[in-house]
């Protein structure tokens, strides 16, 4: 005889190590961002530290604004919406990232732009927190501008009151800090549309078919800004009015995290996970049932199998097809009633009619449940009816009346 190559149990651990292994694979291959987490104590919209963004992305989701963290084709995914990209730096004199910025804008028809204000240095205990913040030079900032299209100058002063306000945004509350109350504004000829102290706090510029609006200082939608009176309100206010409905999309391409699509990642994500799921519990069952078919193949039983329980439950199933059973109850009654006459010693001389009054004086005495009527009156109905279940239940009962009767109740604590 062959003999099979492993035993069932070595096969099903073989089995399910190579399962393991390669979900394992597909797991990290998906989830390894996730597990490992995105520690950014900068500008965007993965970022809680007080120059980030993530706030705003948070605040947004409650108020039921569908809302992306973009990283990748994020122009596409902002169509009728609006792209909104945070704090982008270019530096001076790179060519680079100027075209790069200029080529993001330029891939959706609405797009904000917040200009980059501040740098943090990231703790080293935690870097999702910062150890301190500068300013950045007005140059590098104004680098920005300029790979816009806008000659605009970047002026930094203590902010007056609101002198435009075209979107009806409100008054916002420029502090980063309790002691920091200097508003980051852009000295434009025109395109303003909202500024504080004659000085523009929104641009609107036009680059080819993009419609862009500019917010100068980030203080207003940043972690920390959104915390102070006003800000929240305006911030909710100017992505209204720019998204008319549609998306918003934080690009974070421009800060680092882009990532190209992949297969696998869209098949365990919502809702194609759910297909992938149905997939893989139809995968495990074909394995489960292929395992117990692993080995020498077993014989074949023989056509009659041996005993007597083969030979009761055949006979039980003849009888039944037969439309027998109510018959087959009749016989076991009798026999019963006759079993239990042995086993008591009814008297010899005891007539036919006078047995089930002598079996009820001994049930009687004997402290039995199931009276000898009741009995068979409940056996006379279950064979005219021709029930199988009834004929179970009766036949079940008299089976209780017999060992009652020849052995006793049996007594429960």
């Amino acid at each position: 005889m062959t003999q099979a190559a492993f035993s069932r149990t070595a096969a099903t651990l073989v089995a399910g190590a190579i399962g393991a292994s390669l979900l394992g694979a597909i797991l990290l291959t998906v989830f390894l961002d996730d597990i490992a987490g995105r520690p950014s104590a900068s500008s965007d919209g993965y970022s809680v530290s007080a120059i980030g963004h993530h706030a705003l992305v948070e605040v947004l989701e409650e108020l039921d604004v569908p809302v992306v963290v973009s990283r990748h084709g994020s122009g596409v995914k902002a169509s009728g919406g609006v792209l909104v990209i945070a704090e982008p730096v270019v530096p001076p004199d790179d060519d680079g990232a100027a075209e790069k910025l200029h080529a993001l804008v330029t891939s959706a028809r609405t797009v904000l732009v917040v200009l980059p204000k501040w740098y943090g240095a990231p703790s080293t205990d935690n870097r999702r927190w910062l150890d301190s913040v500068a300013v950045l030079d007005e140059d590098e900032v104004e680098a920005t501008l300029r790979a816009l299209g806008s000659d605009a100058e970047i002026t930094r002063t203590t902010p007056g009151a609101v002198e435009l306000d075209s979107f009806e945004l409100g008054t916002p509350d420029l502090h980063l800090s309790a002691d920091y109350h200097v508003a980051q504004l852009a000295d434009a000829a025109d395109g303003r549309v909202h500024t504080v102290g004659g000085l523009g706090l929104v641009l609107e510029l036009y680059v080819g078919d993009t419609t862009l609006y500019v917010l100068t200082d980030p203080d207003v939608v940043n972690n920390a800004g959104l915390g102070r009176p006003g800000n929240a309100g305006f911030a909710i206010a100017l992505l209204d009015q720019l998204r008319d409905g549609g998306p918003v999309v934080f690009d974070e391409t421009l800060h680092g995290f882009g990532a190209e699509p992949s297969l696998w990642k869209a098949l365990f994500r919502f809702p194609l996970a759910l297909i992938t799921l149905h997939v893989m519990l139809l995968m495990v069952i074909v394995v489960w049932a292929g395992l117990g078919r692993f080995g020498p193949a077993h014989g074949a039983p023989p056509p009659l199998a041996a005993g007597k329980e083969y030979l009761v439950r055949n006979t039980a199933a003849l009888l039944r097809v037969a439309g027998h059973h109510g018959h087959a109850l009749e016989r076991y009654f009798a026999a019963a009633v006759e079993a239990v006459r042995v086993e008591l010693h009814a008297p010899r001389e005891l007539a036919t009619v006078d047995v089930p009054a002598w079996l009820e004086r001994m049930r009687a005495a004997r402290g039995g449940t199931v009276p000898f009527a009741e009995l068979r009156d409940q056996v006379a109905d279950a064979v005219r009816n021709r029930n199988p279940r009834a004929v179970l239940a009766a036949a079940d009962r008299v089976h209780h009346w017999r060992v009652e009767m020849t052995h006793g109740p049996r007594q429960h604590p």
